[in-house]
């Protein structure tokens, strides 16, 4: 007889739901919670709210990131996963839940450099010097200097709205980076044009996916 609890398959299967964000139990599976909100990966000059951080530190709404030239970071929050680039200055923000849905509201501001993330359902606002983005529940690609934002929808519903310049607001609907977009000032007004897939790719996508038991559209 073999012991149930020392079956190299059954440990196999187990694993692999767990890894899927799913708890077996004896009446079925159930979705567990999400990952713990702390630093995942941390590689260089890496700092939360001014303190060198470290893989399994714990991170909050509020907290400040950023990296220096060799600085690079995945995190968790909730159900919401970041990477974060070199030489970037971030905060995120929970403002509290909207009265009609009841859904968390969360604000990404990116002063400076570049972050990929990936959303659970929420309401998102994502700001840089150039643009603000409301997004529900989507993965978005942000990289900000003085001059210019770069801006991609990966996928999921988005209404950009480019700063001082309303009358240029474009919703879009994406699957698999369709409506990449690049915001500059020109002639001290911004303008959002089309735009190439720049400096994010979908392996990091799917990377930061799996930490949640999700699968992004295009798979």
């Amino acid at each position: 007889m073999v012991c149930r609890c020392c079956n190299p398959g059954r440990r196999r299967v187990v694993g692999g739901l767990l890894a899927a964000g799913l708890v077996p139990l004896a009446g079925g599976l159930v979705q567990a919670a999400p990952p713990a909100s702390r630093m995942r990966a941390v590689k260089g000059d890496v700092r939360v709210n001014g303190k060198r951080a470290k893989e399994g530190m714990a991170v909050a709404p509020g907290d400040r990131i950023t990296t220096g030239t060799t600085g690079q970071a995945t995190f968790t929050l909730g159900d919401d996963g970041f990477m974060v680039r070199p030489v970037t200055q971030v905060a995120i923000a929970d403002l509290g839940r909207d009265p009609a849905s009841g859904q968390l509201i969360r604000q990404l501001e990116l002063e400076v450099g570049g972050i990929l993330s990936v959303f659970g359902p929420k309401q998102i606002t994502l700001k840089t010097p150039h643009v603000n983005v409301g997004i529900r529940g989507t993965a978005a690609y942000l990289e900000t200097d003085a001059w210019t934002t770069n801006v991609c929808v990966c996928y999921g519903h988005a209404v950009m709205v480019p700063e001082g310049a309303p009358e240029q607001t474009e919703e879009v609907r994406t699957r698999h980076h369709d409506a990449p977009r690049l915001l500059s000032l020109k002639d001290g007004k911004t303008a959002m044009e089309p735009f190439m897939v720049k400096n994010h790719t979908d392996r990091e996508l799917v990377e930061l996916e799996r930490l949640f038991g999700r699968v992004p559209p295009f798979k």
